[in-house]
C-alpha cells in the first residue's frame, strides 16, 4: 500500500497521489487528476467535524492537506447533510469541470484520500461524514 504522508514538507509526496488518483480514474491528464483531487478533498472535509480534518491534514501531502484545511474554514459548526450528486455538483464547480465527465476522478480521489490516511482516521471519515457519502467513502 502506498502512503502518501512520509514527509509533509516535502510538496513531491503529492505527485504520487495524484498519479494514484489519475490511473484508478484511467486520465491522461495530470491536470484534471490534480483539480479534482484538491476539489474532492476540500468538498469532503466541509462536511467532516473541523478538528478531525486539522488532525488528519497532518497525514496527507502538504498541498491536499492546505485542501483538506481549505474546507475545514468553510464547514458549518453543526454538521450538514449533503446527497452524493450534490456533492458531485459541488465538487465539479470547485474544480470547474463538468461532474458527469469527472465522477470517476471524484470517486478514485476519495479513494486515495482513504488510503493515505491512518486506518484509525480512515474509520473516522467515514463515520463522520454524511449518510450519503457512505457510498463514495466505503468503496
Amino acid at each position: 500500500m502506498t502512503r502518501y504522508f512520509i514527509d509533509r514538507t516535502n510538496s513531491m509526496q503529492t505527485q504520487p497521489f495524484i498519479d494514484d488518483v489519475a490511473q484508478r480514474a484511467q486520465l491522461a491528464d495530470d491536470d484534471i487528476a490534480r483539480r479534482t483531487t484538491m476539489a474532492t478533498v476540500e468538498t469532503l472535509c466541509i462536511y467532516l467535524p473541523r478538528q478531525q480534518t486539522f488532525e488528519l491534514a497532518s497525514q496527507l501531502p502538504k498541498d491536499i492537506a492546505q485542501a483538506a484545511e481549505a474546507g475545514a474554514q468553510q464547514a458549518a459548526d453543526a454538521p450538514e447533510e449533503i446527497t452524493l450528486e450534490r456533492f458531485f455538483a459541488q465538487v465539479a464547480t470547485r474544480a470547474e469541470l463538468p461532474a458527469r465527465d469527472i465522477e470517476p476522478a471524484i470517486r478514485a480521489a476519495a479513494s486515495v484520500f482513504k488510503q493515505a490516511l491512518t486506518r484509525g482516521e480512515s474509520v473516522d471519515v467515514v463515520m463522520d461524514a454524511p449518510p450519503d457519502l457512505d457510498a463514495l467513502l466505503s468503496g
